[in-house]
């Protein structure tokens, strides 16, 4: 078998390149190849490194997944995920190890499946996109670059986003559907049922049904921000009047300024000129190894 490993030396605070090293050792010790990678050197990862590749095994975080994703669905070569970020949604969504001789039993075993693609202004995800204080964290983390790593370096965000909330006013249209004009408050459209702390605002979202699974939850503050957040944490959050549910192939999202501020798989997606979001799905594109 031929396995390519790719690592984001800044994930899993810096522990992702040696699980890398470790996991290619196992492969190799068990008479497979392993072609070692990693993030932001000089030899991208492309379908046509891929091309001769039984597995690409991506340790890192979500936001590595996904960039990885368009590589192996052109080469056809199946995903998995040695999980170092710090939510790991997409390891949890299907139950992968992280472990050396967990990673190399699944190469072993090539058992795959075929999950939905989607994209926000063709900008590629795999679990999540959102607008709302979760995206506001999200571009204050990635505007601020701290020293601190893991979970703590989320601290003072959230601080700043609850005492200056990113609620934006949000125009939404479901397969050309309007089921949203111009209410502020928060929107996940879910590709997959997993969400950070297990929030899960789409617990019934599934990742090959070629659909979202639309969640829009009002509010105006804050701490009504939080009380959606709780409540859907303790599963509960559609009993709370004003909540909108609905499926879904393709998502238009409007809001009230240029560039509106959206997270993809826990990372800051890209800003334009519209200030509108477009979002499609690919259905069962992308080959994923199973464990």
């Amino acid at each position: 078998m031929h396995a390519v490993v790719l690592s984001n030396p800044r994930s899993g605070r810096g522990r992702a390149v040696a699980l890398a090293a470790r996991i290619a050792d196992t492969l190799e010790a068990r008479g497979h190849k392993a072609k070692r990678l990693a993030v932001g050197e000089h030899e991208p990862l492309d379908a046509q490194r891929l091309a001769t590749a039984d597995a690409l095994v991506v340790v890192g975080g979500d936001g590595t997944v996904h960039h990885a994703a368009d590589a192996a669905i052109a080469a056809g070569t199946p995903i998995y995920h040695a999980a170092c970020g710090n939510e790991n949604l997409f390891a949890r969504e299907f139950g992968m190890r992280r472990g050396p001789e967990h990673v190399t039993r699944a190469v072993e075993g090539g058992r795959t499946t075929r999950v939905d693609l989607a994209r926000c202004n063709a900008q590629t995800f795999l679990i999540m996109c959102s607008l709302g204080p979760d995206a506001g964290i999200i571009q204050t983390l990635d505007a601020s670059r701290t020293r601190a790593s893991g979970h703590m370096a989320y601290a003072r965000p959230v601080l700043d986003e609850i005492l200056r909330p990113t609620i934006p006013r949000l125009s939404i249209e479901v397969d050309g559907t309007s089921v949203v004009e111009g209410r502020r408050g928060m929107v996940v459209v879910a590709n997959s049922r997993q969400y950070a702390l297990r929030i899960d605002p789409a617990p019934r979202a599934v990742m090959d049904d070629g659909r979202f699974d639309v969640v829009f939850m009002p509010c105006a503050t804050s701490a009504r921000a939080a009380l959606w957040m709780l409540a859907a944490r303790a599963r509960v959050h559609t009993r709370l009047p004003g909540v909108i549910q609905t499926i879904g192939e393709r998502v238009s999202i409007g809001a009230e300024a240029a560039s509106p501020v959206h997270q993809l798989d826990g990372e800051l997606g890209e800003s334009g000129p519209s200030d509108r979001l477009e979002l499609s799905v690919e259905p069962r594109v992308l080959p994923v190894l199973l464990p």
